[in-house]
């Protein structure tokens, strides 16, 4: 019986409805909200000693990440919002307005001057009583995968290592434009940041890089011609990038001290979001 309900549960939802989610969400709530959903599921799988369960909420798991997946794409996205009747503009039906008199012209420019006149009072007063924006990262709460990758010039780097500082991990590779764009911040940031218990890792998708030894020199001289002197380390099969559940890249995660995920933003980040979600985090341990 629990089967049957379990299996046609939210089959008549749309994907949003299924994450509670708007359907104008950002990137950063949609993975939130996939986390949760995921997690839950997850929850069920090891609470299962017959093995059924487990292999139904698996099969939900993977249903969520493919959601996941189609709504950060933003051409899937969009045809998606077409198939369930969004995003479709209704019919104009034009009417031809009555001609206006000049005495209610004049009254209509006089209410818009007045208009313009507060709202820009208001704007004023409020720029300057309001404290600095928080970049839209998604909040959670969740134990960040370890791993324990090769460094870029020899050894290797385990995450347990870092335990007891803030931890930034963004995931990048040397193909990526918007990788490109950010490195540099990242760069700036850490050096701002390195000294007060705050660590950077840049994970390269290896597997995604040129093979052999032509990839291994990209990743090289993407670094040095940066000048990045934060740990590189490389995910040379994808796995780690599999167990972060990473869609999109540039992606970044913002550590605790304990080493749960607090934050996750996706895109590319500015030196100064970088320091205000590192303050947030400190803020709110």
């Amino acid at each position: 019986m629990w089967q049957k309900k379990w299996n046609n549960m939210d089959s008549r939802q749309t994907y949003y409805e299924r994450l509670g989610i708007a359907v104008d969400a950002s990137a950063p709530e949609i993975i939130a909200a996939c986390d949760q959903a995921v997690a839950r599921f997850r929850e069920d799988a090891r609470n299962d000693p017959s093995g059924e369960l487990a292999l139904l909420a698996n099969r939900r798991i993977a249903e969520f990440e493919d959601m996941r997946d189609l709504l950060l794409d933003a051409v899937q996205r969009d045809n998606y919002d077409r198939s369930i009747g969004l995003r479709i503009k209704p019919a104009l039906h034009t009417v031809t307005p009555a001609k206006p008199l000049r005495q209610e012209l004049f009254m209509v420019f006089i209410g818009g001057l007045i208009g313009v006149v507060i709202v820009a009072i208001v704007w004023v007063v409020s720029a300057r009583l309001a404290t600095p924006e928080i970049p839209a990262a998604a909040e959670t709460n969740r134990p960040a995968p370890e791993f324990n990758l090769p460094r870029l010039g020899g050894g290797s780097l385990q995450l347990n290592e870092l335990r007891g500082r803030i931890v930034l991990i963004n995931f990048w590779g040397t193909w990526c434009e918007p990788c490109i764009e950010e490195t540099p911040a990242l760069q700036a940031a850490y050096m701002q940041l390195k000294e007060q218990g705050v660590e950077f890792v840049g994970i390269n998708l290896r597997h995604q890089e040129a093979v052999g030894a032509e990839g291994d020199a990209a990743v090289a001289e993407f670094a040095n011609q940066f000048d990045v002197t934060y740990p590189i380390v490389m995910d040379v099969d994808g796995e780690i990038a599999r167990k972060y559940q990473i869609s999109p890249i540039p992606v970044s995660y913002f550590l605790d001290i304990e080493g749960n995920i607090r934050y996750v933003y996706v895109g590319t980040l500015t030196a100064n979001e970088v320091t205000q979600l590192i303050t947030r985090l400190r803020e709110n341990p």
